[in-house]
This record gives structure tokens, C-alpha cells and sequence, in this order.
């Protein structure tokens, strides 16, 4: 439990720049000074849904700023959910061979799929995985004036930075995909739990 506690810690001490009131203002651009109401992700049938006036009243300086920060914050944790929940769904058939923790004789096939993990990886391995996520943290940097989530590096190869049509539908597909990917990974995590550990239990329907 102890164990459990530190590694939950130190991975919250690493994400915790995310909601970091920026020191530096955003230069607003053309798109960040579209009103939020009409912002890629304002879908049918809610719309925009901000009942606790976060836009309006948020610590991060204007509307735009506020909702450009909260935007980078979902896009980050969708792409974090989307990946979370494509490796939960892999990791149920397949591993990688050879080992995770020499020293130790752990072997990746050894590591359950699931929350599971997260007591059977050794300490040394959370440490190494948290500097790097706190490195990317620091170092891959959001570009000034653009789409929250533009770190410059487009979209598997491909650069869209021109704000038409087919980019535009591209980022809402991306933060739709992440919204479901988020709720996605809790009810798997939720799921195991409430089967006592068993990983993708509903899985079972389809054989």
C-alpha cells in the first residue's frame, strides 16, 4: 500500500504542470479569439457545457485564455485515454518478449494487464517512466498562437495548419474520440474493480 501510495504521489507530482496557472500569456490568434461557444467540441446535443462558469471566471486571465488552457488540459488526457485504452485492449492478447526487470527475472509477460500492474512493476520502473513523462512535460511545449494541443509536431506526419475544413474536422474528431476514450478507460478500470481484479470482463460476450 505504501508502495502503491508513492508511485500515485510521484505520478501527480510529474502531471501537476497541466493545471499550473501559466506564467507566460498566450498570444491570442485568430482562432483563440473565436468565442468559446463556437469552439471545435461544442457538439450536439449538450453544445457548450460549462455550468460551473470555468470560461468565465477562471485563474488562467481572459475567457480565451481560460478556455485555452482547460482545451490543452482535454486534448492532453484524451490523447493519454486514447492510448491508455488501445494498450488495455492489446495488452489482453499480446506482450512484449524478453524482460522488464532483469535483476529481478520479471519478464513482461509476467506483468498482468490492468490496475494489476500497477504493484507488480518494480519501483525502479515507475521512476524511470516518471522522469519521462516529466521531461516531455518541460521540454514539449505548447505553440504560442495556435489550436490548444499544437506542439508542433502534426498529425502522424501530416501538417495542418491552415484552419480549413478538413483540419477543423479532424481536431473535433480527435476531441470527441478522447472524451469517450476518458469515460472509456474509467469503466474499465471500474469494471475491474467490480469484478475483483478479472480485466475486460464483458469481453467474454463475444467468445
Amino acid at each position: 500500500m505504501v508502495r502503491l501510495s508513492t508511485i500515485t504521489g510521484l505520478c501527480l507530482a510529474a502531471s501537476a504542470s497541466a493545471f499550473a496557472p501559466s506564467q507566460v500569456s498566450t498570444r491570442t490568434s485568430a482562432l483563440n479569439a473565436i468565442s468559446p461557444e463556437k469552439q471545435v467540441g461544442v457538439q450536439a446535443p449538450i453544445g457548450f457545457f460549462d455550468p460551473l462558469g470555468f470560461i468565465q471566471n477562471g485563474p488562467y486571465g481572459s475567457p480565451e485564455e481560460n478556455f485555452n488552457h482547460y482545451r490543452g488540459v482535454e486534448v492532453k488526457h484524451g490523447r493519454i485515454a486514447m492510448a491508455a485504452t488501445v494498450g488495455m485492449l492489446t495488452q489482453q492478447t499480446t506482450r512484449f518478449e524478453g524482460f522488464l526487470s532483469p535483476s529481478q527475472n520479471l519478464k513482461f509477460e509476467d506483468i498482468p494487464n490492468g490496475l494489476g500492474a500497477l504493484k507488480a512493476v518494480p519501483l525502479e520502473g515507475w521512476v524511470q517512466m516518471i522522469v519521462l513523462i516529466g521531461a516531455h512535460e518541460v521540454l514539449v511545449k505548447q505553440r504560442e498562437g495556435k489550436a490548444p494541443g499544437d506542439f508542433g509536431t502534426g498529425y502522424f506526419g501530416f501538417a495542418m495548419d491552415d484552419q480549413s475544413s478538413k483540419q477543423l474536422r479532424a481536431l473535433s474528431v480527435e476531441v470527441s474520440n478522447g472524451r469517450l476514450a476518458m469515460l472509456g478507460i474509467l469503466g474499465m478500470f471500474a469494471s475491474e474493480i467490480v469484478h475483483n481484479g478479472e480485466v475486460l470482463a464483458e469481453t467474454k460476450i463475444f467468445g
